[in-house]
């Protein structure tokens, strides 16, 4: 197992493998398994630490913020999840290792000494050296017998990993190709389009119904809401705290004297539609602190990179309601589009079903892996199997809504690969679709575990 990974270290199969569960093996913590430290997950019989949670967390933090630099916000960390993925990944971890103790999965120690001895920050001119390894663990504050727990453990959840996709990965030639038609392959679709616009002169708006949903709905039709509010920006250079300022404010509530008795700017936003000021505060989402201010309230310090801002509400109109006759109208316009594009869709529907379209309307050549076709838009996720229709499969099987109008689709023609630029990449397609196939089958293989063992999250508020 370790020949193989000196072997393969960069190769396609154990980038794959690195690349589905890289926290586990790039920042397997050295006190992964320590007692004593509060509780906060628990797999199986395992117990995940704090600790622990930390320690993953504080690198992969610095690896992110290394890595996007000037652009590492708290908006960022956010959309990247980093709390979430680190849970999860020391969640895959310890499950692992529970699959491989069941399975009887170890590693030796001739096996680890070996990899201890082939790594070259313990090597001195070139050749292992016990005494140079003892003295750079203990430089780094790392005690040597928990750090060869850790490896050890990091080692077999590897060998785990090889067994796991040297049985679950099976390609054979023909489905290279297969595969490779697929991806690099080009189709050309005949097409009916049908436009619901065309069946509004079928569609009977009946005067109840439109009452009935006027009655429902004209609470929705109205303008915006109108917002004024005065705010106080404290920046992490400013002598004053904003819980401080927060709380004498609450006492004190004329925000204008209080910023000029203190030396702060209170700026005023004058009167903003809610689109505007959702716009405005958009890098401290206003939509989710202003329902929750009346007028004349001071909100809670909210806080945005090395800045805190602290509003009072100065005027909060709701939007008028529109008139009868205007919202009436637009109900009907609704009424009709809907019951139109019912009528559409029946009528692909009938189309699909006879199976004879004779449509003259051709897509031309499109790669089989794109998500949009020109000149009619993008394809709907749930529908994008239209591009594997061949010879052997003409018609789809259903109508596909795009911009408003829907569309049969069956297969007209196709383009395949040229055997000589296949024979050409044959061998690197090859690796990536071993690398792709690895990643997904490792999902899989996780998702199973966690179905199977009892998983508990016991702090959520990381």
């Amino acid at each position: 197992m370790l020949r193989f990974m000196r072997k393969y270290a960069t190769g396609y199969l154990v980038k794959a493998l690195f690349g589905v569960i890289i926290l586990v093996f790039i920042f397997w913590g050295v006190g992964s398994f320590n007692g004593g430290e509060k509780v906060i997950a628990e797999v199986g019989p395992h117990k995940i630490s704090y600790e622990e949670y930390q320690e993953v967390y504080k690198n992969v933090f610095n690896t992110y913020r290394f890595m996007y630099k000037d652009k590492f916000d708290e908006n960022l960390l956010k959309e990247l999840k980093i709390k979430e993925k680190v849970m999860d990944e020391i969640i895959n971890k310890h499950l692992l290792v529970l699959k491989a103790k069941d399975m009887g999965i170890k590693v030796s120690d001739a096996e680890f000494n070996e990899y201890i001895r082939n790594m070259n920050a313990f090597k001195r001119d070139g050749k292992f050296s016990q005494k140079f390894y003892i003295e750079i663990l203990k430089r780094s504050g790392i005690d040597p017998k928990k750090f060869e727990e850790a490896e050890k453990t990091a080692l077999t959840v590897m060998k785990l990993t090889n067994i796991i996709n040297d049985n679950g990965i099976f390609i054979d030639e023909a489905d290279l190709w297969a595969s490779y038609v697929k991806e690099k392959g080009m189709v050309n679709l005949s097409y009916i389009q049908i436009d619901p616009s065309e069946y509004k002169n079928k569609v009977n708006v009946d005067e109840k119904e439109l009452e009935n949903m006027y009655e429902k709905e004209k609470g929705t039709f109205k303008g915006e809401n109108l917002y004024r509010l005065k705010y106080i920006v404290i920046d992490e250079k400013s002598t004053v705290k904003d819980d401080a300022v927060y709380m004498e404010l609450l006492k004190f509530n004329d925000i204008d004297v209080y910023g000029k008795r203190n030396g702060l700017e209170v700026i005023d936003t004058g009167t903003l539609k809610e689109s505007e000021l959702f716009n405005k505060f958009k890098d401290i989402k206003a939509e989710e602190w202003i329902k929750g201010l009346r007028k004349g309230d001071i909100s809670l310090p909210i806080r945005s990179n090395s800045k805190s801002y602290i509003f009072k509400l100065i005027v909060a109109d709701e939007g008028k309601p529109f008139d009868k006759a205007i919202i009436m109208k637009e109900l009907k316009e609704k009424i009709v589009m809907d019951k139109s594009k019912m009528f559409a869709k029946a009528n692909a529907e009938e189309v699909i079903g006879k199976k004879a379209y004779g449509s003259k309307n051709e897509t031309g050549f499109l790669q089989r892996n794109i998500s949009d076709i020109p000149k009619i838009g993008p394809i709907p996720r749930e529908n994008i199997d239209i591009l594997a229709l061949s010879k052997d499969h003409i018609f789809y099987g259903k109508p596909v809504e795009i911009s408003g109008k829907y569309y049969v689709f069956s297969f007209k023609d196709e383009k395949i690969p040229e055997r000589q630029l296949w024979e050409k990449n044959k061998k690197e397609y090859a690796n990536y679709i071993v690398t792709k196939k690895s990643g997904e089958y490792f999902r899989s293989f996780i998702e199973d575990l966690k179905k199977k063992e009892k998983i508990k999250i016991l702090w959520k508020d990381l």
